[in-house]
């Protein structure tokens, strides 16, 4: 049987819904109330205030811990100093010399990294300096290894760590030491205020050395290098320079510091040395060059000036008086004009004649 399908019918077509149309409260008619928040606004802030107490607890826990540890580490990188300091003093008594050699430069760094301790350590290693060159060295030998290694790291420290620490160097035997820059660069000696009385410094090598203000009473100098050391300050009363280097030396100083009275500077070499304010009284400066030397203001009373060399020497305001200068070479009336003189000067013939020489010994002689 065929069946027939019904027409559809077209489906009516679709129109927006128009929106309903709320029925107008009425004035004056209650509002719907909003949910009450205030309750939820602690609830979180609570929960900030223990997030921050829970942070701030961490963060003390935490430099807590790290300043344990600090400490820890400090405590123990100081136990490590203190061992290494006891077998480096251990090392020094020890019989073998490259043991006492491994001693001292173990000093020396910790020294340099242990700035607290530098005192200590620059005065163990000058009492070794001090104890093991009491006695001069055999005949033909050299000071002792050890004893210029600690001598050299003594010499060579950071002087702005000493504190109070002045090195104590009196009556060593040290000839023939050299404590020169081995490169341009290096530092030199550091002997600042260092006591080294009656010490024996013979053919010392301390080119550009700082002895300013020590104490070299009575040190034997004799044929030392001095070249450009710095002497200001530094008491030299009874010192023997004999056929010492002093070129661009600085001998400058105020009276209470420097005594250079008797001194024998005899052969010495003074080139551009700084003597102004010096007093040379009685000195024995025979045959030594003093070319470009400053003795402005010195006092020569009485001092041997024979074989001399002066060229450019400034001798303004020096004191002349009964000074022996007749065969110093170089001289000039230019330069003895400048100076005190009077009729106790021995200068030599061509200067005695000389008319302005004449007349400034006789202006001083009318002064009188």
């Amino acid at each position: 049987m065929l069946v027939v399908p019904r027409p559809r019918t077209p489906a009516a077509t679709a129109r927006p819904a128009a929106p309903r149309q709320l029925p107008a409260e009425p004035e004056g008619a209650p509002q719907p109330s909003t949910p009450d928040n205030h309750g939820l606004d602690w609830a979180r802030r609570i929960e900030l205030i223990s997030v921050l107490v829970a942070a701030f607890v961490g963060v003390v826990g935490l430099w807590y811990s790290t300043n344990q540890v600090r400490q820890e580490l400090a405590l123990s990188k100081e136990g490590q100093i203190t061992d290494r300091y006891t077998n480096a003093v251990e090392n020094l008594g020890d019989d073998a010399m490259d043991v006492r050699l491994g001693g001292i430069y173990a000093l020396q760094r910790i020294m340099q990294d242990w700035p607290r301790d530098h005192p200590t350590i620059a005065n163990v290693l000058a009492t070794y300096v001090r104890t093991h060159s009491s006695k001069p060295p055999k005949k033909g030998q050299d000071v002792p290894a050890d004893v210029f290694a600690a001598l050299t790291v003594l010499a060579h420290r950071d002087p702005t760590r000493d504190d109070s620490f002045f090195p104590d160097l009196r009556k060593t035997h040290l000839p023939g030491i050299e404590l020169r820059p081995r490169q341009v660069g290096d530092k030199s000696a550091e002997l600042s205020r260092a006591n080294l009385s009656d010490a024996n410094l013979t053919r010392a090598v301390l080119v550009d050395a700082n002895l300013t203000k020590a104490n070299l009473t009575g040190v034997n100098l004799t044929s030392a290098n001095l070249i450009g050391a710095n002497l200001a300050g530094a008491n030299l009363a009874g010192v023997n320079l004999t056929g010492a280097e002093l070129i661009n030396a600085n001998l400058a100083r105020a009276y209470r510091y420097l005594e250079l009275r008797t001194m024998n500077l005899t052969d010495a070499n003074l080139t551009d040395a700084n003597l102004s304010n010096t007093d040379l009284t009685d000195a024995n400066l025979s045959n030594t060059d003093l070319t470009n030397a400053n003795l402005s203001n010195a006092n020569l009373s009485n001092a041997n000036l024979s074989g001399a060399d002066l060229p450019n020497t400034n001798l303004s305001g020096a004191d002349l008086s009964g000074a022996q200068l007749r065969s110093a070479g170089y001289l000039r009336a230019e330069q003895v004009v400048k100076a005190v003189i009077d009729s106790t000067t021995e200068l030599p013939a061509y200067l005695a004649e000389d008319p302005a020489v004449k007349a400034r010994i006789a202006e001083a002689e009318g002064g009188h």
